[in-house]
């Protein structure tokens, strides 16, 4: 495997061409496929997909790309791209500019580098494991509160906000961004104390677990078991759900003690 530190910065490059194909054909968007209830793809995924894996094969021909709409690609490798070339689908199609390319890399199942791109604000999260995370190049570190907060910020995915009302009023101000990968990289920043959510992807969440763990953070299931290092047969590969629970750490033992308090209002 090249050094991942060379690696980095081509990936990047990938993150932000995407990124200009989102921006241009957003507000644009002609056509919406429903894949599933709440599940919707659009032409701006497909084109940016489709520049994603072309340029990720053409760099790293002997590693596997796992993308959100074009699936696995048929190269056999302990290193897998797990691209998502536009988290945050529902916010592009009602031009909410809340937003990002994810693209991370798997070695032996677990993640290794991470890019998240928001095109709208310009923000490049990155990370590689073992080199910390970066904003725009500048370090980046969880926040260091160390209890369950009112005043505290806590990302949700939409369907948790309906149905885990007593632990979101114990974490503080429930958000939801409608974009898992922002959400986890605002817990890499400081910004959210933590984010939960039980609908997700991997292609969702791999390109910023390495980030987040880099800026000192854990994730987890929310039962408290590792996510990683994923199995060659999990279905995570296969589009299943991964639910995960991101925090900075020190609040993560008393937010897995709440989720268990609250777990008959859990529905994976």
């Amino acid at each position: 495997m090249q050094e991942l530190a060379e690696i980095l910065k081509p990936v990047e490059g990938i993150a932000r061409e995407a990124g200009q194909i989102l921006m241009d054909y957003y507000g644009e968007i002609r056509q919406i496929d429903y894949k599933g209830i709440g599940d919707i793809v659009t032409e701006a995924d497909k084109a940016a997909e489709k520049l994603i894996t072309e340029r990720l094969e053409s760099r790293f021909p002997d590693y596997a790309t796992l993308g959100e709409e074009f699936g696995m690609s048929d190269v056999k490798s302990d290193n897998c791209w797990v691209t998502d070339p536009l988290d945050g689908t529902a916010n592009y199609a009602a031009r909410c500019p809340i937003f990002a390319v994810a693209i991370g890399l798997l070695h032996n199942g677990a993640p290794i580098l991470g890019v998240v791109f928001d095109p709208n604000t310009d923000r490049m999260f990155s990370a590689v494991k073992g080199g910390g995370a970066t904003l725009n190049g500048g370090s980046i570190r969880v926040n260091d509160r160390a209890k369950l907060d009112p005043i505290g910020l806590f990302g949700f995915g939409s369907p948790v906000l309906e149905t885990l009302h007593p632990f979101i009023q114990k974490c503080g101000k429930g958000r939801s961004l409608g974009s898992a990968a922002l959400h986890i990289c605002s817990v890499a920043t400081g910004y959210f104390d933590g984010s939960f959510d039980l609908y997700t992807k991997l292609w969702d969440i791999a390109a910023a677990a390495v980030i987040l763990q880099e800026a000192g953070g854990i994730m987890t299931h929310p039962s408290g078991a590792p996510l990683f290092p994923l199995s060659s047969e999990s279905s995570a590969y296969q589009g299943h759900d991964v639910p995960f629970l991101a925090t900075n750490g020190r609040i993560h033992e008393e937010c897995l003690k709440t989720l268990e308090e609250n777990k008959d209002n859990l529905q994976p």
